[in-house]
């Protein structure tokens, strides 16, 4: 890979992206860090589209339905081999066992090389069938993979003591300090105390409860216990706070976007990091995430003392940390760190100097281009002074499927900025056409113009247009017109290419080329269709002008990337 080319990268996710949720960052960062051709294929939600573009990474959403765990997963891990049957790909990077399995067994028959990055781990509420499938997905995913990331030094030790040691590579995560560290402290004289992440059996959620009601009877507290996005979650852990006779004091919810988490957090006094004693934190030296995050909104934090823990937070210097199942050591490190102000700003200011100096996103995103760096030699080297530019403008637009973009975009009532931004967007504008393409394209469709001398070319039964009428405008104002926009625009027919149009204001004739010069005007034609109008930076003249001699020279046009 020393020829600069980039790799070309297909990363799993069980996890809406973005989200509030670990992947999401841990996600999001990755495609950020990577210099590749990435797909990410991650959860559907009711409020994120199918697919969408992050910086050079294409995001492909997939809805599992509503079954339990095993079916949506089952239905996760063929969406993902569906895209890798689909694309050739150099890497496959999975952040879960379950799916990454399917992908791993694929390996030798499609010759990529496999990440197995350690990130989801089966609740000890959804059974023992869960539990025993994830693992022999996570030994098959370890024995097949080129490299293992671990978000932990427990976890590297656990790995090694299997007999994984020798392609095992330490990735901490890794928060945006920025987006977290200006949110002011809640000011309510109620100490509000805030636990976020899912309702499952492996964070102990029971202990914490006991802890409130503990702390309840020795000084007023809120507490607000969300993060979960099923229902059935919600509503069972709803019933176990009603069975505590805690309603008046804790509330459930469900997950908050990506972009109140930082509000969220703020306005808290105290967050709750609770894990049990289970393998998931003890043998395999997982973290109760969120950690980090509470850590740059300089929040103090009481957390479980699980191995991974202790490489982030230190008992009494950067936080408080209380043993796994003790709801009494829980409820008087809450009840200490609400009470003693002084404390509460030491721990804060030592965390936050920790977490930016060792746990910020920019390490993790160098860090993981380190590693993609040893994976593939060459690959993440590059002079960015060519790279970070868009291709050279050759004026050519595959306006086809421009047309049946804004069909849908229309169809969808997507407003009218959103729709712009759709329009000039290469990704969402299908596979470029070469200049032999189009012209292909234009002579099947009996539509032909000099290709060199338009900006704009549609099929007209495209748009609802009469047969065989096509719209034109050339020259370089630089706009887009899709039909119905402009009433005063003229009817060209098939097979004639203007040279010159005078103003449109004056709607004088349109001279034809020599072989058509009997016919001296065109009849303006309206077309229905809802106006759409594209406008480059470049002052309209509504004029039609000669196209350069240089046909590879910058007239303002549109032009897809190689």
């Amino acid at each position: 890979m020393m020829d600069g080319s980039k790799i070309r990268v297909l990363v799993t996710a069980f996890a809406p992206v973005p989200g509030s949720s670990p992947h999401a960052a841990a996600v999001l960062g990755l495609a950020a860090a990577v210099r590749a051709e990435m797909d990410v294929i991650t959860l559907k939600t009711e409020s994120l589209k199918h697919m969408e573009n992050h910086g050079h990474a294409r995001l492909y959403r997939v809805p599992v339905g509503h079954g339990d765990a095993a079916e949506q997963r089952e239905a996760f891990g063929r969406a993902c081999l569906r895209q890798l049957e689909a694309q050739p790909y150099d890497v496959v990077h999975v952040r879960g066992a379950m799916e990454g399995r399917v992908l791993a067994e694929q390996k030798k028959a499609y010759g990529f090389s496999f990440i197995y990055e350690m990130a989801t781990f089966p609740d000890e509420a959804e059974g023992k069938a869960i539990e025993k499938a994830w693992t022999a997905a996570h030994e098959a995913c370890a024995e097949a993979a080129d490299l293992i990331l671990v978000p932990t030094q427990a976890a590297a030790r656990g790995l090694g003591e299997a007999g994984h040691a020798g392609k095992v590579a330490l990735v901490h995560p890794g928060v945006d300090v920025d987006a977290y560290d200006w949110w002011p402290a809640a000011t309510d004289e109620v100490g509000r105390i805030l636990y976020l992440g899912r309702f499952g059996a492996d964070r102990d959620l029971s202990t914490v409860l006991t802890a409130i009601k503990d702390v309840h009877r020795e000084r007023p507290v809120e507490v607000l216990i969300v993060g979960d996005p099923d229902e059935e979650a919600r509503a069972r852990l709803r019933r176990v706070v009603d069975a505590f006779e805690l309603g008046a004091v804790v509330t459930v919810r469900g997950e908050p976007t990506a972009h109140d988490l930082p509000m969220l957090i703020g306005a808290a006094d105290l967050c709750l990091a609770p894990a049990a004693a289970a393998p998931r934190f003890q043998d395999l030296g997982d973290l109760p995430q969120p950690l980090l995050e509470f850590l740059a909104c300089r929040r103090p934090v009481v957390a479980a003392g699980v191995p991974g823990v202790s490489e982030v937070l230190r008992d009494d210097e950067e936080g408080l940390i209380y043993p796994p199942g003790d709801h009494e050591a829980l409820a008087d490190a809450i009840i200490t760190l609400l009470a003693d102000d002084a404390q509460r700003e030491r721990l804060v200011d030592a965390a936050y100097a920790r977490v930016r100096s060792l746990f910020s996103g920019g390490a993790r995103r160098r860090r993981i281009a380190e590693v993609y760096e040893m994976l593939y030699p060459g690959s993440q080297r590059y002079d960015a002074w060519g790279e970070s530019f868009p291709s050279e403008v050759t004026g050519m637009v595959d306006l086809e499927a421009l047309a049946v973009l804004e069909a849908a975009n229309l169809a969808a009532q997507v407003d009218q900025e959103e729709s712009d931004a759709h329009l000039l967007s290469p990704e969402d504008l299908g596979e470029e056409l070469s200049e032999d393409d189009l012209e292909e394209q234009i002579a099947d469709n009996a539509n032909t113009l000099a290709p060199e001398a338009i900006i704009g070319l549609l099929n007209a039964s495209d748009v609802g247009a009469a047969e065989g009428e096509v719209l034109y405008r050339p020259g370089d104002t630089g706009e887009i017109v899709i039909p119905g926009t402009d009433p005063e625009l003229p009817t060209v027919r098939p097979g004639t290419a203007p040279e010159i149009v005078e103003d449109f204001s004056e709607m004088a004739t349109v001279v034809e080329d020599d072989d058509d010069e009997d016919e001296l005007a065109a009849t303006p034609t309206t077309i229905a269709s809802t106006p759409t109008q594209v406008t480059s930076s470049r002052e309209s003249t509504n004029e039609f002008v000669k196209p350069p001699a240089n046909p590879d020279a910058d007239t303002g046009q549109i032009r897809l990337p190689d």
